[in-house]
């Protein structure tokens, strides 16, 4: 007597959805857009520089 195999093409718990993926992908975007700017803001905007880095630009 032999037990036939499960199919294992779909996974047995899936622990997400899609709108927590898109909750999760808005936030590494967000996260990267934040990034950019403060990056931006310190290369051109002499005060942010110094808050930044402590040093004038």
């Amino acid at each position: 007597m032999t037990n036939p195999e499960p199919d294992n093409s779909q996974p047995k718990w899936d622990y997400t959805s899609s709108r927590q993926n898109f909750i999760t992908g808005a936030m590494v975007v967000g996260g990267n857009l934040l990034v950019l700017i403060l990056y931006l803001l310190y290369r051109t905007v002499p005060s942010v520089h110094q808050i930044i880095s402590g040093k004038p630009l």
